[in-house]
């Protein structure tokens, strides 16, 4: 069997791309990558070769989103292979980048799948030494109320809050995010 997909990395937000509209300036519908923004093109990828965000967000049906690590004005620097290289390509109408703070705030999330067992700890506070409340199962219903660095407070089934970890210390996401309704 093949090796499990590893989680994505998380960057600074989500760059939404609708599947059947991913060019850039370009005819061909190709995506182009530059070492900086405008300046030394590295790559011409289709919507499709860029890495899933699947196992951890749920897009909308005709979607897809890519991670974005910086951002220049209309200029993103995304991840665009499963091994962390980016690049910069130029925002194109109907796409649309959201931080992680406006994407994630309000929204349902569940803990992704295999993770160590102190991602799964809820906490008192945004920091690994504080004190844990209780550990947190995929079937409980988490609801995103603040962001502080690498930590989400949640609401516990509509009943409690405490703080997890949203992105480990590689920079990769430790939730799912259910599509906004």
């Amino acid at each position: 069997p093949s090796p499990p997909k590893s989680r994505p990395l998380a960057g600074i937000g989500l760059l939404s791309i609708p599947a059947d509209r991913s060019d850039n300036r370009g005819e061909t519908g190709t995506i182009l990558l530059y070492r900086e923004p405008g300046v030394g093109r590295i790559a011409e990828m289709e919507l499709s070769d860029f890495p899933s965000m699947a196992l951890a967000i749920k897009a909308s049906e005709g979607l897809q989103h890519i991670a974005v690590t910086r951002a220049k004005g209309a200029w993103l620097k995304v991840v665009f292979d499963d091994s962390g290289r980016e690049g910069w390509l130029q925002t194109d109408r109907g796409w649309e980048f959201k931080t992680w703070q406006n994407y994630l705030k309000g929204r349902g999330v569940k803990p992704l799948n295999g993770l160590r067992k102190e991602l799964y700890q809820l906490r008192t506070a945004p920091s690994p030494s504080s004190q844990t409340i209780a550990a947190v199962s995929r079937d409980k219903k988490l609801r995103v109320v603040e962001l502080e660095d690498s930590w989400i407070l949640v609401l516990v089934d509509f009943a409690s809050s405490g703080w997890i970890r949203w992105k480990d210390d590689d920079g990769r996401l430790t939730i799912s995010a259910e599509e906004q309704k």
